[in-house]
């Protein structure tokens, strides 16, 4: 059956409540906070269940996650498709523990039997409780979103509020889901009294039956929206889950638009499956005014939250950490009917981030995020090489000097900026390439990282380290050279800089196995792109008939500017 995109409104005003103010929906300049758990985990499957199979470390979990979510007083509470145990959210419900006035909790329970369901609800009467009729099967299982959330009811007063969502559509693939799920038929559409910003949930395979008829319905050319995509999923970058997406941030309405996708961490197991290599959980949004100072990126970095331009939707996508976190940040509103010097959607923020102390029992605040570049470094075992870890270099600087060095940069001016940077560009299927976030294991991104990495240290380890190698325009460095991030004050050219201080820096690239036609043509559009003064202190060294060689410009004439600090005909001082 098709499904029915069902406005809140009406359901609400059926239960003489009042449609609750939701501060994450409210069109002002102020940020939203979100509280987003990743829990990794065997997941058991039976006819009538998939949740936790160590329900135990579950409960714990859980409880210590939604006690994080009351103490914080978050604007959103998510979890993903089948994580919450439904003993955690009663336990909320006995002790009184649940979102504030104009918050919201929005909970991917457990698998839960319609019987199961009615008694949950029989013995909470206290709770007004919403939903679409649920059936009498007496086999199989419900997927629920709840929404948890306070509205006023006169003259009662604030009331608990809990909307349920059954999901809609069975996942493809395989046949247990076909077998067993109980579809329901209804998606919310929520908003406020003032009905500007909505949100919308899809649980997971809800995306594949979520077509352009269902994209016309929502209304999203007339509305802003926030999407929740709730997961459990090996795979989230599947072309049929993901197609929504594409087409939304393909549109031009897009700007007004913000997704939030949560799976399980990577590392959770389905029955009969291998170990999950996902995570993919991320925050889809697109602003001009979004913020790519390189603090910004690092700090975002640091805990858990890793940047990358989807190129071909023009469109910023931060991925999440793909290992079991809570994760907690902050955003601004994707519609802001302020003054427009107020209005400026930054993107998001992360403010904290959490890891499960099995030894305590207890989410405690990670210092900073393994992005997995180390490891990676460490693979190819070359000890004394100098990948650029300490402080003060950033990730971006990390990432900017591998580009350079591999020669790899595109031919503009301003190659250094992140949405320009081929390694921040995600796929069309929208994995990352990230150099320094290397959760990702496509064999794609897998292969752009090693080949970047294996330049950069032929670089540093074999053709620096041999003074043949350096040719007369950069013959000062002999010896007395050190590499580092290129840097703004010398308009990202530099990665090769004098320990001394005596001679000025210069560009080193090496591109591997190449005919020297590539790299002439590499160097002359380096020249062209950058100017000729500019690329004076240009090396690129290759390999060529298994000999290291080197192309670089001419030697300066005694016609050229002798002041400009990359000629190497201006005099040196110690």
């Amino acid at each position: 059956m098709p499904i029915e995109l069902k406005d809140i409104r009406g359901e609400f005003e059926e239960k003489d409540l009042l449609l609750p103010t939701l501060n994450a929906l409210v069109p002002d300049a102020h940020f939203y906070k979100i509280l987003a758990i990743q829990p990794r985990g065997e997941i058991a499957a039976r006819a009538d269940f998939i949740g936790h199979t160590n329900h135990a470390v579950a409960m714990c979990q859980f409880s210590g996650f939604l006690r994080l979510a009351f103490d914080t007083d978050s604007d959103l509470v998510l979890s993903p498709e089948y994580s919450c145990p439904w003993e955690v959210l009663t336990e909320a419900l006995a002790l009184q523990s649940l979102p504030q006035a104009n918050k919201m909790w929005m909970l991917g329970c457990e698998a839960i039997t319609p019987n199961e369901l009615k008694e949950v609800i029989s013995a909470h009467p206290d709770v007004v409780w919403i939903h679409e009729p649920i059936p009498n099967d007496t086999s199989g299982f419900l997927d629920v979103l709840a929404y948890i959330t306070k509205a006023e009811r006169i003259p009662d007063g604030l009331k608990n509020v809990i909307v349920l969502q059954f999901k809609t559509q069975a996942m493809g693939g395989t046949t247990f889901e076909r077998d067993h799920l109980i579809c329901g038929e209804r998606i919310y559409i929520w908003h406020n009294p003032q009905d500007i910003i909505r949100l919308i949930s899809l649980i997971c395979s809800d995306a594949l039956i979520f077509d352009e008829a269902a994209t016309n319905q929502s209304g999203f050319n007339l509305h802003p929206y926030l999407i929740f995509h709730p997961q459990l999923i090996i795979d989230p970058h599947r072309n049929r889950i993901k197609e929504y997406r594409n087409r939304l941030f393909g549109l031009t309405i897009s700007e007004q638009i913000e997704v939030l996708t949560l799976n399980w961490a990577r590392g959770f197991l389905l029955p009969d499956s291998p170990a999950s290599q996902y995570g993919g959980s991320a925050i889809y949004t697109k602003s001009q005014a979004f913020d790519l100072s390189d603090s910004r990126l690092e700090a975002n970095h640091q805990k858990g939250l890793f940047y990358s331009f989807w190129y071909e939707n023009r469109s910023d996508l931060c991925f999440l950490s793909f290992d079991q976190h809570v994760f907690q940040y902050r955003i601004p509103k994707t519609r802001q009917i302020v003054p427009a010097v107020l209005a400026q959607r930054t993107g998001p923020e992360m403010l904290s981030l959490r890891h499960w102390d099995e030894a305590v029992g207890a989410w405690q605040e990670t210092v900073r995020a393994d992005d997995g570049f180390a490891q990676l470094c460490e693979t190819f075992q070359e000890q004394a090489c100098d990948y650029c870890l300490n402080a003060p270099n950033t990730t971006v600087d990390r990432e900017r000097l591998l580009t350079l060095s591999a020669g790899k940069l595109r031919m503009e001016q301003d190659w250094y900026n992140v949405r320009k940077m081929e390694s921040f560009m995600a796929d069309v299927d929208e994995r990352t390439k990230r150099l320094t976030f290397t959760h990702e294991q496509a064999d794609a991104s897998n292969g752009f990282r090693r080949d970047h990495l294996k330049r950069y240290i032929k670089l540093q380890m074999t053709v620096l380290r041999d003074p043949a190698n350096f040719p007369p325009t950069i013959q000062d460095l002999r010896g007395d050279w050190q590499i580092q991030p290129p840097r703004a004050a010398d308009g990202f050219r530099f990665n090769l800089v004098s320990l001394t201080g005596r001679a000025c820096g210069a560009t080193g690239i090496f591109v591997g196995l190449e005919p020297p036609n590539f790299v002439q043509q590499l160097m002359d559009d380096l020249i062209r792109t950058w100017g000729k003064l500019e690329s004076r202190r240009l090396v690129i060294w290759y390999e060529f008939q298994n000999t290291i060689r080197f192309a670089h410009p001419p030697l300066p004439s005694i016609t050229d500017d002798l002041e400009i600090p990359a000629s190497i005909a201006r005099e040196v001082t110690a």
